[in-house]
């Protein structure tokens, strides 16, 4: 048994000798010294104090982009959260603030700055600037030609990048002028907004812990569970929802308070009533009769 135990070994042994090599060698790279600013940016960025999560039932949410889909409108669910989120903090803005460099700024109106894919491993962050003024029948619209515009000017920005900053070669300094701009309001709210919502919709939590605002939304997929409804068991379309917030502009409670208030826009029938007018202005736009 032992014999024949070790010639199996044997021929095994050979066979592997034999076999053609198929793994591919590893291949390091160099980062461009024009690029390496986005590596020092993620170094510099300022990290989640914490987080807070919370599941919603997205029912309504689903009706509402049922009805504008039914219109011919391009919606889609991140049109609904940005939108949810923006009627949130309109009305509490002790939610919304962001605190840099020994000041705190309450804004006055929510710019949310939407996460999108981009080409480098830092996703571009299109700014929607006074979110709370628009309806959902701006709001589509108006970012799918934020989004459109974001995707031009990432290509021209890390062309810039690679053509001109290498003329800064040394990290520490990168970091230095990055730490700089990190303590300016101005430039964090020019970045990505006051508020920053990031979906995700091939995955059920998204907790974003590097961010520039005071608080980031992270918005999973949209999900059937089981949840209980009256104490009965019932399958529901429902989605995770996680708050990470800097603990300089945010503490535990506020983030609670945040999620809940998001929960009852996303779980009311407000959406809906917006989508029905979003649906009539696109009718009679058609047409060209009033509402």
């Amino acid at each position: 048994m032992m014999a024949e135990s070790s010639h199996r070994l044997s021929e095994t042994s050979r066979s592997i000798e034999k076999a053609p090599a198929e793994s591919t060698p590893d291949r390091l790279e160099r980062i461009p010294l024009g690029l390496r600013w986005i590596n020092d940016a993620f170094h510099e960025a300022p990290m989640a104090g914490g987080f807070a999560q919370n599941l919603v039932e997205m029912t309504q949410a689903k009706a509402a982009l049922r009805l504008m889909r039914d219109a011919k409108i391009p919606v889609t669910m991140t049109h609904i959260i940005v939108r949810a989120c923006a009627l949130v903090l309109a009305r509490n803005p002790q939610w919304h603030q962001m605190v840099c460099n020994y000041r705190r700024l309450t804004p006055g109106g929510v710019d949310i700055g939407l996460s999108m894919a981009g080409v480098t491993s830092y996703a571009p962050v299109v700014v929607l600037p006074g979110v709370d003024r628009k309806p959902l029948s701006a709001l589509v619209p108006a970012v799918i030609e934020a989004v459109d515009a974001a995707v031009i000017k990432e290509k021209h920005d890390l062309q810039v990048m690679q053509k001109q900053m290498w003329l800064i070669p040394f990290g520490f300094l990168r970091r230095f002028i990055l730490r700089c701009l990190n303590r300016s309001l101005w430039f964090r709210r020019r970045l990505v907004g006051t508020f920053q919502v990031s979906v995700l919709p091939t995955v059920d939590l998204v907790a974003p812990l590097l961010f520039y605002t005071g608080c980031l939304l992270g918005v999973g997929a949209v999900r059937d569970r089981v949840v209980a409804v009256a104490g009965q068991p019932v399958v529901r379309p429902t989605v995770w929802l996680t708050v990470c917030v800097d603990h300089a502009a945010m503490d535990g409670v506020r983030a609670g308070g945040l999620l809940e208030a998001i929960k009852g826009v996303l779980e009311g029938d407000e959406l809906v009533r917006e989508a029905r007018e979003a649906c009539e202005a696109s009718r009679a736009a058609v047409t060209g009769s009033p509402t």
